[in-house]
């Protein structure tokens, strides 16, 4: 595979698309092989289903697997739905581990062990190491195929152990074990390189050498990889063994799956965001939910019935539930998304929570105190409104945004308690939930000041 720029990248998936229009496909595989997986990977999921269909009889496993392995979950998903089990399995064989791991995780049980249990018997021990670990723990993200060398071997013979090793090349660290295969220190291959070829292990490594138990949480392994610039980071099992390593490049993979399910999330979608997903597959992820919202929406009509006998007199307050049911879901979209951030950087204890909560009710009262301030003039000045309107107005948008900045930070929290991920606290669920109590506390602060206004 040769390097391209994008226009030529461009051309070469012109190229791609007439092949396969005049189904000439000798050369559209020749010319499809010579992308990048990841262009191999654009190409394929632009297409529709009778072409993806047409390049998948074309592929061999081998042929077809780079681009399998950079797809997302859900579309890795959706292309096996093409495929017969033999040759799901054969990909399987020949791809990294880590990644078939995390493909089986992601399938069902009893398709999985299918799978599994058709393979040869090396890739398979390689993936059931790795998926014997929790889902979100560093072990279930590293890679098993590593550089090691011995404390006491000289460059000369580590040089020449690689020289014979068939494995990836793809490594930028040699590790420093001793006899029981503990982890001791580092060497980087520039330094193996550079160095006389007596010189032993134990006098060129770096013996303070960053690494991550097995059974830590995947954000701890990112969090050290971010702070100390790794590109590797080397993973130990309790005793110390060297068990694997994780790349950065799989972090950074994890780092834009949890966004992209974040942002999915934050839309109440469960499955995250896929322009792959057929009709029928979107419609069942968003429609719970809008139908949920729909019940809750008719909450509303039915908390403003009672106040309407009361209030008929004075419809000009209507004019203004726009601007309280709105300011009151901006405010607590804005302490959600701080709340989810803080969540999702470091883990909140219970005296955490006490401090974010005490630090957005004060954000809360402040901004709600000057929004309500703010629409008291607004409404005296532009609109023209009485002392008493004016009033109602800015003291219900005080109450509004202060609520609203609450049950934004403390709603992620009460989800998270519950060991529900607290991106379930989505935008959809909070500006429906501040609708129906801004406007409660609307008509409820104008049911309380009117009658004083007339006595």
């Amino acid at each position: 595979m040769k390097d391209l720029n994008m226009k030529q990248t461009d051309d070469m998936m012109n190229k791609l698309r007439l092949y396969l229009a005049s189904n000439e496909m000798e050369p559209f595989i020749s010319t499809f092989l010579s992308l990048h997986a990841s262009d191999q990977a654009t190409f394929f999921l632009g297409l529709s289903e009778k072409n993806r269909g047409k390049v998948l009889n074309s592929l061999y496993p081998h042929e077809f697997v780079g681009a399998f392995q950079e797809f997302g979950w859900e579309d890795r998903r959706l292309a096996v739905t093409y495929l017969d089990s033999a040759y799901v399995v054969e990909m399987l064989n020949i791809m990294v581990p880590v990644e078939a791991a995390a493909f089986l995780k992601s399938i069902t049980r009893s398709k999985s062990l299918s799978l599994l249990n058709a393979m040869n018997p090396e890739a398979k021990a390689h993936i059931e190491r790795i998926m014997k670990y929790p889902v979100n723990s560093t072990g279930a993200l590293m890679h098993t195929e590593f550089l090691t060398a011995n404390i006491k071997d000289t460059v000369e013979v580590v040089l020449n152990k690689l020289s014979l090793s068939s494995g990836n090349d793809n490594y930028h660290h040699l590790y420093v074990i001793d006899g029981e295969s503990c982890l001791i220190g580092g060497v980087t291959i520039h330094q193996l390189l550079r160095a006389e070829s007596n010189a032993a292990m134990e006098t060129l490594m770096n013996s303070n050498i960053i690494s991550v138990l097995d059974q830590a949480d995947q954000t701890q392994a990112a969090d050290l990889i971010k702070k100390y610039n790794l590109l590797e980071l080397p993973v130990t099992d309790q005793e110390g063994v060297m068990i694997g390593i994780i790349k950065v490049d799989e972090v950074i993979d994890l780092m834009e799956e949890q966004i992209s399910l974040s942002i999915g999330s934050f839309a109440a979608l469960r499955s995250g965001l896929s322009l792959t997903s057929g009709i029928i597959r979107l419609v069942s992820q968003r429609l719970p939910w809008l139908v949920g919202l729909t019940v809750l929406g008719f909450l509303i009509t039915k908390i403003m019935a009672p106040f309407l006998a009361s209030l008929e007199q004075f419809t000009t307050l209507a004019l203004f539930i726009p601007v309280i049911l709105g300011m009151s879901g901006n405010s607590g979209i804005q302490s959600l998304s701080v709340a989810l951030r803080r969540i999702s950087m470091s883990s909140v204890t219970g005296k955490d929570s006490w401090h974010l909560l005490g630090k957005e009710a004060g954000i809360g009262a402040l901004t709600g105190f000057v929004c309500g301030l703010f629409a008291f003039v607004l409404a005296n000045l532009l609109l023209n409104s009485s002392l008493m309107f004016s009033t109602i107005i800015g003291l219900a948008l005080f109450i509004a945004i202060f609520f609203g900045t609450i049950t934004g930070a403390i709603l992620p929290l009460i989800v998270k308690r519950l060991s529900i991920d607290p991106a379930i606290a989505s935008g959809p669920v909070l500006t429906t939930l501040t609708d129906i109590v801004a406007l409660f506390i609307y008509y409820s602060v104008a049911t309380l000041l009117i009658p004083l206004a007339t006595t």
